[in-house]
C-alpha cells in the first residue's frame, strides 16, 4: 500500500541582492533615478535587478511554529 502525505507549509523568502553603485549609475545614471524607480517598481529596476545574482534565505515559520495542515490519502 502506498500512502501519501502533504504538508501545506507558509514560508518567507529573503533575498538580498548586493548591486554596485557604479552598475547602477550606468544604468539609472544616478543613485537617486535609481531609488525613484525602486520606490515606483518600474519595468527598469525589476529588469535590472533580476539581471543580478542573490543571496536566499527562506524562512519555514509554519515548520518552526508547527502551523500547517496535513492530508493523508490512500494511492491507488
Amino acid at each position: 500500500m502506498i500512502i501519501k502525505k502533504i504538508e501545506y507549509h507558509s514560508v518567507h523568502s529573503h533575498m538580498t541582492y548586493d548591486l554596485s553603485d557604479e552598475d547602477i549609475v550606468a544604468e539609472f545614471g544616478s543613485i537617486e533615478a535609481f531609488e525613484k524607480h525602486y520606490e515606483e517598481e518600474s519595468d527598469e529596476f525589476y529588469e535590472f535587478v533580476t539581471n543580478h545574482d542573490y543571496n536566499r534565505e527562506d524562512d519555514w515559520f509554519s515548520d518552526r511554529k508547527g502551523g500547517y495542515d496535513v492530508e493523508w490519502s490512500i494511492e491507488e
